[in-house]
């Protein structure tokens, strides 16, 4: 797997500490089905591969079916191989890998009420409110939890299951939680305002026949899918077709 040479924003550290010191991991919610094992337990150090990894992080058939969808996104939120996604050059690539080895995510996709869920989750995020007296990966937990759902709820399966009118409310709410990103550029300088972007950008143009987004779409695709910048100005043609995407009657 080839890793990504990573820019020295604090995100990027705390990155790089959970690909090399496999600790991360969300609050688990009292009641909800956990992973029996967990990077830094002793199982964990003998499995050998990342295949023996995903096969030990697979929730049981027995038990998918009958998780309730929003306990459902606290798992798919909460899989201890996730910050793997961006151990790869190309953003979309990482997200393939998680999306075909857990199987908890391709259940989350046949809910008919995952959007709903995930909407719920999304807004209850405030990126500006990282836990002050936490730790560095406290911290940094916070953070990427926003990022995965802005790549959850921006998949292609969930994208199918919402309207027009649902698609520019959450755009809206994209563009509000990027701006207080902004305000926090050592955290969301990179990985975090890329999946903004990233979210932004399929949904926008999701539906060419109502919106056509006029920003230069291979330019626009290097950046959300590498986080490279070709030209400064990139970022300004995603934010100018978003707020005329949610002006669209």
């Amino acid at each position: 797997m080839e890793k990504k040479i990573l820019n020295q924003s604090t995100l990027k550290e705390v990155l790089i500490l959970f690909l090399l010191i496999p600790i991360f991991s969300f609050a688990q919610e009292d009641g909800i089905w956990d992973f029996p094992v967990k990077p830094g337990a002793v199982e964990w150090k003998t499995f050998l591969n990342n295949a023996e990894k995903v096969q030990a992080c697979q929730v049981p058939a027995t038990t998918l079916s009958s998780i309730p969808t929003g306990e459902l996104v606290q798992i798919c939120l909460n899989y201890p191989l996730l910050p793997d996604i961006f151990a790869f050059n190309n953003l979309q690539d990482g997200f393939n890998k998680f999306e075909n080895d857990f199987n908890g995510f391709g259940e989350l996709l046949r809910r008919d009420d995952a959007l709903e869920e995930l909407v719920k989750e999304y807004k209850s995020i405030d990126p500006a409110a990282i836990p002050q007296n936490g730790t560095i990966l406290e911290k940094g937990n916070y953070v990427l939890r926003t990022s995965f759902l802005e790549l959850y709820i921006s998949h292609p399966s969930i994208i199918k299951k919402i309207n027009f009118e649902e698609k520019k409310e959450i755009v809206k709410d994209l563009l509000l939680k990027k701006e207080k990103k902004g305000n926090r550029p050592s955290w969301y300088q990179t990985t975090g305002m890329q999946t903004s972007y990233f979210a932004i950008v399929n949904l926008v143009q999701s539906e060419p026949k109502k919106f056509k987004p006029d920003f230069d779409v291979s330019k626009v695709s290097a950046y959300i899918y590498s986080g490279i910048l070709a030209e400064a100005d990139i970022t300004e043609q995603i934010d100018k077709a978003a707020n005329k995407y949610i002006e669209r009657n």
